[in-house]
């Protein structure tokens, strides 16, 4: 065979492994992609702010104490499951556990009866939440392949209140852990940045039902007219941000 010949044959063979080594990893590179966007697990972070609905009027059943809570903040995170072999006409369901803090520091308390601006608080006086989660969300369709998807959904579960309300010469609200029932409803939407990671912003309604706390004087109960437990539900607005990481 002549040398030219030779090297005919060897640009052919370079030429013909070159195209197949192409193909194979463009092609890798689009399974890749395809499974990165099918990752069922995924975790999430996140953090914002709080927004009362309404005063908590605490009440025993005869007595109600009116308290403004002023806007305080959240974070948290969760461990979740995309169900992307489910098929809902476009619109993938997920689950999830989350778990969260929330803060608010009061403004103000009023008794009734007492007329209004009576009660002095204290400085630090607040009420905080840890709360335990189980959401179902449904995300919809990619909008026009802006990498921007739509989701809406809620979940229920217990939180566990704590009051730390401090007013006048040593009369307090005081509970070092009320277990009560929650629940929310949210919507927002999340925007890939790569195939596994995204961000989100998503505004929600919860309630935590029947807060309950028991009014002292120092450390000491005091009973009164109805009894020294007071309760009411506690409805607020939440917005937050966050990052998810699918894996």
């Amino acid at each position: 065979m002549s040398l030219h010949a030779i090297q005919r044959f060897k640009r052919g063979c370079f030429g013909r492994a070159g195209t197949a080594a192409a193909a194979l990893i463009l092609s890798g590179a689009v399974v890749g992609s395809a499974q990165a966007d099918d990752k069922d697990w995924y975790a999430s972070i996140f953090a914002g702010a709080v927004v009362p609905v309404d005063d908590v009027d605490y009440t025993n059943g005869i007595t109600t104490a009116e308290t403004d809570l002023n806007t305080g903040f959240t974070f948290g995170g969760a461990l979740g499951y995309k169900w992307n072999d489910v098929d809902l006409g476009g619109f993938t369901p997920r689950t999830e556990i989350e778990v969260n803090y929330s803060e608010n520091n009061v403004g103000s308390l009023d008794f009734s009866g007492n007329g209004v601006g009576l009660e002095t608080v204290f400085e630090g006086s607040q009420i905080s939440s840890v709360s335990i989660l189980g959401n179902l969300f449904i995300d919809g369709p990619e909008l026009l392949d802006t990498g921007i998807t739509p989701y809406i959904g809620g979940g229920v579960g217990v939180a566990i209140t704590n009051h730390d309300v401090f007013y006048n010469a040593g009369l307090n609200f005081n509970d070092d852990g009320d277990t009560s029932f929650t629940w929310h409803v949210t919507g927002g939407a999340k925007y890939a940045l790569t195939d596994s990671v995204s961000v989100f912003t998503d505004v929600g309604f919860r309630q935590i039902r029947n807060a309950s706390s028991e009014r002292r004087f120092d450390a000491l109960p005091i009973a009164g007219g109805g009894g020294g437990i007071f309760e009411d539900d506690i409805n607020s607005i939440y917005v937050r941000s966050g990052l998810t990481v699918g894996f």
